[in-house]
This record gives C-alpha cells, structure tokens and sequence, in this order.
C-alpha cells in the first residue's frame, strides 16, 4: 500500500511538472498565432480598401465628368454654384481615395519603381500647370530657382518623382495664405552619368511647431486641424511622400518657423540620358506670366477647329482657358490613340500635339497621323507642344514633320500668332479689324433692331450672338455666312454616322454642331444638338435614330430661311441693290449644274480643268455666299486640299 501511494504520488508530481511545462510553452504558442492572424487581418485589410479604392474611382469620375457638363450648359448661376460645389467635394473624395490606395499599396509592396528617361523641363511645366489654379484664387506669387545648367534628360522613376514634388507644392499652396511658394532645383555631379538631384519646396504659410515635425509622416497625422484649415485633407499625403522618398533611396527633411513657414526638401539621384542644360526656364515661366496678365486676345474664330493632345489633364485645361477667348471649337485628347480615333471621325483645321506622351509619343503619333488611312486631316499642320527649349529644338522638330513648335508654359500671345498663321485665312476674324461700336450706343441698337426683326423668327438669339462677336455686327454677319456653309457639311455627317450606328462619331460631331449654333445665337437648335450629344454619348442608339430627324427638320428650315436672307443682305448696301456690273447671269437650275460639273472635277483630281471651272463660274453674277463658296474653293484647291474643296461645293449642292 506504501509503495502504491508512492507510486501515486510520483504520477501525480509528474503529471503536473506536464502541465505546468504546458503553461509554460502556451504563451509563445498563442503569440505566434496572433502575430499570424494580425498579418492576415492586414493583408485581408490592404486588398480590400485597395479592390474597393480602384472600383470608387468609376463612378467618381463619372459624377465629375457629368458635373463638367453642367458647369459648361447651365446659364442659371445658382446652378453654377452647386456644380461648383460638387466639383470641389469630388476632387477631395477622388484624393483621398487615390491616397488609400497608395499606401496600401507601399504597405503591401505592390508599388514598383519603374525607371525611364524623363524630360525635365516638361516634367516641371506640368507640375506649375497642377497648382496654377490654386496660386490665382489666393493670389500666391510662385518663385522659381531652377538651375539653368542641370541636364535636361534625366532617368529615374518619373511617375513616383513627380508624385513627390506635386504633395509638396500642393500642400505648400494649401498651408500658405499670402505670400511666396518657392521652388528650388539644384544638382551636383556624382560620377561620369549620375547626378544628385536637389529639390526644395519654400512656403510662406503658417508653419509647423517644432513639436509636431516628428509626427508629421505618422499615417492620418493632422497637425493643428484649426489653424492649419486642413478639412479637405486626409492625413496620407506626407506619410505617402516620405514612404516613396525612401523606396527611391532618398529622405524628406523638413524645417519650420511656426508663422513663418516652412520648407520640405530631399535629394535623390539619377542617371543622366542627355547632358544638355536645361536652359533658363524661370525666363520662360515669366514670360508666360507676362503674357496671361496682359492678355487680349487677338482675333476669334468661330468656326475654326483646333485639337490638342497632352497626357496631362491640367495641361489641356490651360491650353482650353488660353483659347476661351478665341472661341475656337477646341477638342482635346489624353494620348496618341485618343488622337487618331479623333482624326478619323472629324477634320481639323490645327492639331497641336504634345511631345512626351507615354505609349505613343508625339512624333510616333504626327507619323500615324500622316499614314492614317482615310484621314481628312493627314495634311493638317501640326504644332508640337514641349518644354523642351534645348539648343537645335526647332531643327529637330521640322525635321520631324511638324510644322512649327511652341514651348511651354505656352505664351498666350505667342500661341494665338502661331494660329493665326496656321489657321485658314477664312475662319480668322482679327480683333484690329473689328468695328468699335457706336458710343451713345443709339446707331448699334437701331442696327440690332432691324436684325432681330428679320433673323429671330428663322430662330436666332441676336444678341446672344452679339454677344459672343463683342457686339460687331459686320462679324456677326461675316459668322452667320460661315455657319450657313457648315450646316449642310454637318447634317450630311450626322446622317453618315447615324447609318453606320456610330454613336461615338455622331456624338462628336452633333457636340461641334452644339457649339457652331451657340455661337452665333441659334439657342433652339443648340439646345436640340445638346440633347442629341448627351443620348449619343450614352449609346442610346434608337432614342437618336427617334429625335434626330427633328435636328435635322430644324437645320434643314434654318438653312433655307438663313439663305433667303444673306442673299438679300449681301445685294443690299445703305438700302439699294448693288450694281451687277459686267456680271453674266445665270439661272439657279444652270448654277446647280455647273457646281455638279466641278464636284466632279475636283473628285476627278484634274487641277487645271478645276481652275478653268472655278475662273468660269466667278463671272457670274451670284450672291455673296456663293461668291465666298468660290473663294473657299479656290484657296484649298491652291493648297491642294481638293477634298475639302469638294466638302465645301457639296455644302451647297
């Protein structure tokens, strides 16, 4: 019995040294499957916000694109308001939606460094286009101290570099109420292809305390919320900076004054692609400046129409905000691709075409310009857009194919002469040959009066028109010519996409003919093209097929009733009809007849049969549309454009 309570005993001893040994042992077991399970809960964590980011982006644009709309429509500026509004609201959404997703992004280490050669005057071109808004709406001076002598070709991760310096000149914007934002690019040599790059952003703003500069890159870190007015911001943008700075193999410093400012710099190095000095860019962005605050423009155009292609979005709205004035038809395309699909679809009369473009560069894309089958527009001239002021950038630019080239910043005053050069000579009206109106005003509106009694029942807004001609009523009459000839161009194009079920085709167009009619006050028929682009751009085919014969009913009245009147104004002069002269006549059915003769000729090809034609038919004595019909004609047939020659003789068939 004694040895069996020993052996009791010794079980019992041994059985809790075993528990006792597993006590031991849970904690480090549970430990490791809590560090497991925390990992998978992040990892779970990081996929979803970064699934969820990418899908919130869709519809956010959607909303911004549909608010744009509005905001160019409405004429009702309560609504303006709201859209405004909404535009802000959505920026800041759109923001902190791409914030999320990039960090995590750096924190599942899925953010790679892509390395390619990089332009650096375009890089900062459209780093100053991205904060050139803000700096206008609370009247910030932006200094620039750019090295003139850095090279100009730098290789590194541009995307991630430029990301950098855009944080940093927009939150230096942001924090700063008055003042200075300061931009500093320096560089010193290490090694035969290599360069430290020395970047520094300099505000004016309130400042940081000294002990809230440590916190500064912590995740959802907002320092002094009141007074640094940080309601629009998320808390990830330096915390984003810093993270890329350091996969790059560089480091943010930050110095600071509270109430005096502050400045963020970093170095990083690159490698050298081409060692040509950047050249005096400060030069350039100060005349550009120069240029937008003593802006006017110099002539408008109605009817002329422009295409501009950059990869930068800030940088095609600047180009837009330069051309307002003009009133250009202005398109714009995001890349090379969106250009061609463009230019098979529409003739343009300019195409200017930016130089760095990722995928398809601006010379690979003036060459499939030029290649494209079927392209009205394979002789148009083409502008090259760069911030490459290099020595030899014009010589290699012609060399290309381009006609001309402008630097950017653009020079307003500069662009609007390059257009006018380019441009047809036929839809440019010069400012300094427009008529300054009536002092007392008492001879303009007696003038008006007698337009709108005769143009309001073909269904013209007189004075809207007016208004966008400044109120010259020879260019009012000049326009409402032009338009004439477009109408039948535009509804035969309608027709033809609508045959083929093109809905992006016809949205493109039925949007030029939008803007055509608002320009010279046609409101009802740009109202009906409205309804049609927006149906059109929805793809609903069979609600276009249903309305566009009502657009086409309303172009086809206008057309006529419009006719009727040019031709009565174009015999009348101070009330009396205007001498024939040594004119031949010649009876509508005979006139028809000839025009049919040289559409045939012009499709044949055969120029001298062509200038024999057109030297028959302008001793006829015809109104003053068709007489400028000729002139078209005999100026694209100088310029051997025959098939836009053929376009214009068929507008009036």
């Amino acid at each position: 019995m004694g040895q069996e309570m020993k052996r009791e005993s010794a079980k019992e001893k041994e059985k809790q040294a075993s528990t006792a040994g597993q006590a031991q042992n849970q904690p480090a077991h549970n430990a490791a499957e809590l560090e497991e399970a925390i990992s998978a809960a992040q990892h779970a964590r990081d996929i979803f916000l970064m699934n969820m980011s990418h899908e919130l982006r869709t519809p956010i644009n959607t909303i911004l694109g549909l608010n744009e709309l509005i905001l160019r429509e409405s004429q009702e500026d309560a609504i303006k308001e709201y859209a405004l509004d909404i535009r802000h609201a959505g920026n800041v959404l759109l923001t902190l939606v791409g914030d999320i997703l990039d960090y995590t992004r750096l924190q599942a280490g899925q953010m790679e460094i892509t390395e390619g050669i990089y332009d650096l005057s375009s890089l900062l071109n459209d780093l100053i286009n991205g904060i050139s808004v803000q700096l206008r709406k609370k009247k910030l001076d932006l200094k620039l101290d750019i090295a003139k002598d850095i090279p100009h070709k730098l290789s590194g991760d541009e995307i991630h570099i430029r990301q950098i310096i855009s944080n940093l000149l927009s939150n230096a914007v942001k924090y700063t109420e008055r003042g200075t934002v300061t931009l500093h690019l320096g560089w010193t040599k290490r090694g035969e292809d290599e360069i430290e790059m020395d970047l520094a952003v300099k505000d004016t703003g309130v400042g940081i305390r000294e002990k809230d500069i440590d916190r500064l890159f912590g995740v959802f870190q907002r320092m002094d919320t009141l007074d640094r007015n940080t309601n629009d911001s998320t808390g990830l943008g330096l915390a984003i900076t810093n993270r890329l700075l350091e996969m790059l193999g560089g480091r943010l410093e930050v110095q600071s004054t509270r109430g005096k400012g502050s400045v963020f710099s970093f170095k990083l190095v690159q490698k050298v692609a081409d060692a040509t000095p950047l050249g005096d860019f400060e030069k350039q962005y100060t005349e550009s400046l120069h240029s937008a605050r003593n802006y006017k423009n110099k002539f408008i155009a109605p009817m002329g129409r422009v295409l501009v292609v950059d990869d930068n979005a800030m940088n095609l709205a600047v180009a837009q905000g330069l051309l307002k004035e003009t009133r250009l038809q202005v398109d714009v395309a995001n890349s090379g691709e969106k250009c061609l699909e463009l230019l098979r679809r529409k003739t343009y009369h300019v195409i200017c075409l930016d130089h760095m473009m990722p995928v398809m560069d601006g010379v690979e894309t003036l060459h499939a310009i030029r290649k494209l089958e079927g392209n009205p527009s394979a002789d148009t001239p083409v502008i090259a857009l760069t911030a490459n002021a290099v020595a030899g950038a014009r010589e290699y630019y012609l060399q290309e194919g381009f006609q001309d080239y402008l630097t950017k910043p653009i020079d307003a005053d500069k662009f609007e002469s390059m257009l006018i050069r380019y441009l047809p000579d036929n839809v440019v009206y010069l400012n300094q040959d427009r008529n300054t109106p009536d002092e007392n005003g008492q001879e303009l509106e007696a003038a008006i009066g007698m337009m709108e009694s005769r143009l309001s029942g073909i269904g013209f807004n007189v004075r809207n028109g007016l208004r966008y001609m400044g109120n010259d009523i020879k260019l009012y009459d000049k326009v409402l010519h032009d338009f004439h000839l477009i109408l039948q161009e535009k509804e035969d194009a309608l027709r033809d996409f609508l045959k083929k079920r093109d809905m992006p085709g016809y949205a493109i167009i039925v949007h030029s003919l939008k803007g055509n009619a608002r320009n010279v006050g046609a409101d009802d028929l740009a109202d009906e093209a409205f309804e049609l682009e927006k149906m059109s751009k929805a793809g609903q085919l069979e609600d276009v097929e249903v309305r566009s014969p009502i657009l086409f009913n309303l172009m086809k009245n206008m057309r006529r009733d419009l006719k009727t009147y040019l031709d009565s104004e174009s015999r009348t002069e101070a009330g009396k009809e205007e001498e024939p002269g040594n004119k031949l006549t010649i009876t509508e059915d005979d006139w028809k007849q000839a025009l049919k003769e040289l559409a045939g000729r012009l499709d044949d090809f055969d120029g001298d049969s062509v200038h024999e034609k057109l030297e028959e038919l302008k001793k006829y004595d015809r109104p003053e549309s068709d007489q400028k019909m000729l002139r078209l004609c005999e100026k694209a047939v100088k310029d051997f454009a025959y098939d836009i020659a053929l376009e214009v003789v068929n507008a009036v068939l």
